[in-house]
């Protein structure tokens, strides 16, 4: 049993030139062909399309001649305008100069100020405002200089990224396995030595593996 063509990982829809009648001329403005492929893939009829980063209205328009409801916010000035004004040229507005398929049947309506909330001003995702803090094991904490100097002993004057040895200690910088902006302690245990580039490679976007995954990509490893 076939059951058709599996579909590809590109969508073959052309962009938009300047010279497009469907154009408006907003600036990230997006196929039509588009939107409605995106519509029809996860919406059924009569459902609600909601864009709360509507624009020049692409995907209400698309919406719209598919037979679904649809909810636009935007800050944007002119978004009104443009939906009027890109609703009249698809010939999609009813005779008394409304859209049909809203709602309200023959009604659009425009609000310039948010609604009421119902969620006593609470903040959905307050987390996510401050950084991931874990607490710091309990006993005594060592300075930078003995950090170093335990470092030193354990791996020698070797960078731990690259596997390269220098015959001085001062080449070598105190850094972070995992970086504290992802939760990384100051601890011993999560301290490294890293030669200047490999540092700087590292950033904050990799632990010690990826730091090592990246200089074997690029031949910056030797063998220890």
């Amino acid at each position: 049993m076939r059951y058709g063509v599996p579909l590809d990982d590109v969508w073959p829809i052309d962009k938009l030139n300047n010279s497009d009648l469907e154009r408006y001329g907003y600036p990230t403005q997006k196929p039509l062909a588009l939107y409605e492929r995106l519509i029809l893939a996860s919406s059924n009829e009569r459902g609600v399309v909601l864009d709360p980063f509507c624009g020049c209205a692409t995907t209400l328009i698309a919406a719209e001649r598919l037979g679904r409801q649809w909810v636009g916010i935007d800050i944007w000035n002119k978004a009104q305008d443009a939906i009027i004004e890109r609703l009249k040229k698809e010939e999609l507005l009813a005779p008394d100069g409304q859209p049909d398929k809203l709602f309200h049947v023959g009604q659009m309506y425009y609000e310039t100020e948010p609604p009421q909330r119902t969620d006593d001003g609470l903040e959905a995702v307050p987390f996510l405002k401050t950084k991931l803090k874990v607490d710091e094991p309990k006993g005594k904490k060592l300075s930078r200089a003995e950090m170093m100097a335990f470092l030193l002993e354990q791996h020698g004057s070797r960078c731990q990224g690259c596997h390269r040895l220098f015959d001085d200690p001062r080449y070598l910088e105190l850094d972070h396995n995992t970086p504290r902006s992802d939760g990384g302690l100051n601890h011993i245990s999560n301290r490294i030595l890293l030669c200047g580039p490999c540092n700087r490679a590292k950033s904050n976007q990799y632990t010690l593996s990826g730091l090592r995954r990246l200089n074997k990509k690029n031949g910056w490893m030797v063998k220890p």
